[in-house]
């Protein structure tokens, strides 16, 4: 598949897509994407710009007098969200520009950028950049949404399938490295999601300034294993101190995530001051809401192997 923004013919909306597309994951100062991204300034809920026949943003604010639904995940990355149109009179009017503008934007396979609010100390409004969102469908209440994958030349896998799970990716050519390290920005903002940006291990969540830190996407099969890229399910969130000894076999997780620590002596003297010998066979303490993000069986099993060997 082609990246879906070859498919919209307005330079500006093009190039205004693709710059949202890269914050993908990023909080950003209402008063920076002011100035970045056209109407942001003014325009609440819906944004079409004039004369454009297609949306370009949606946004969520705490204060929204709209009712929207939380972000539901899937394992290639994506997400679905039910945004409410807007209204005239208190009633849905389906014919306002903004809402109108949607509806072209679902005929025409051409995405939106979608923006939710978040909460944090300090003065200012900050915004998270959920990236772009196709609209799939208009529910008779909603518009259904639908995030666009890690790797975002594939069509999102459909909302009732749960995709086959493949541990390993295609030997990668000179010409796929650029597109691998992007898939694996994305990765990571996708996995922190799904852990709410706590580590699965300790299920602490450090924040500072309102951003998370000291967080990172984990991979059970590793990139220079040929690990994937681009499902959730290939991936656990750790803290700093956690991917560390994982990554170095120190401790993993069984099919029933279970921690295993490892036997070695010089090791676990070593750890007796650090809690992960404390969680050794407990099941994993923070994990995804929904089953379908869980770790995959047949990445858990190539881990314990290595973890054998190791």
């Amino acid at each position: 598949m082609a990246d879906p923004l070859d498919r919209v013919a307005d330079a500006s909306l093009k190039a205004d897509l693709e710059r949202i597309r890269g914050w993908n994951g990023e909080v950003l100062a209402a008063a920076d994407l002011a100035g970045a991204v056209r109407g942001f300034q003014g325009q609440k809920g819906i944004y079409r710009p004039a004369g454009a026949a297609h949306a370009l943003w949606v946004r969520q604010t705490l204060r929204g007098g709209y009712t929207d639904d939380d972000l539901a995940t899937h394992p290639d990355g994506s997400w679905t969200y039910r945004y409410a149109p807007e209204a005239r009179n208190g009633a849905t009017d389906l014919h306002l520009p903004t809402n109108r503008g949607l509806l072209r934007c679902r005929d025409d396979g051409v995405p939106v950028g979608v923006f939710r609010q978040v909460r944090g100390p300090g003065p200012g409004v900050r915004y998270e950049v959920l990236g772009l969102a196709f609209v799939e469908a208009f529910d008779g209440t909603h518009f259904v949404l639908r995030g666009e994958a890690i790797d975002f030349t594939a069509a999102p896998v459909p909302e009732e399938v749960v995709p086959v799970f493949r541990p390993f990716e295609p030997s990668p050519t000179a010409t796929e490295e650029v597109v691998r390290r992007l898939r694996d920005h994305r990765f990571g903002v996708a996995v922190r999601r799904i852990y709410h940006e706590r580590c699965s291990l300790c299920d602490v969540g450090y924040r500072l300034r309102g951003q998370a830190i000291a967080v990172d996407a984990a991979h059970i099969v590793p990139v220079d294993r040929r690990g994937n890229l681009a499902d959730v399910r290939n991936g656990i969130l750790l803290c700093k101190n956690h991917h560390a000894l994982f990554d170095h076999y120190a401790w993993t997780m069984d099919e029933e995530l279970t921690v295993r620590v490892s036997e070695d002596r010089e090791f676990r003297r070593s750890a007796a001051a650090n809690h992960v010998l404390r969680f050794e066979g407990r099941r994993l303490a923070n994990l995804p809401s929904q089953t379908e993000d869980l770790p995959a069986r047949e990445a858990i099993r190539w881990r314990l192997d290595e973890f054998a060997r190791a």
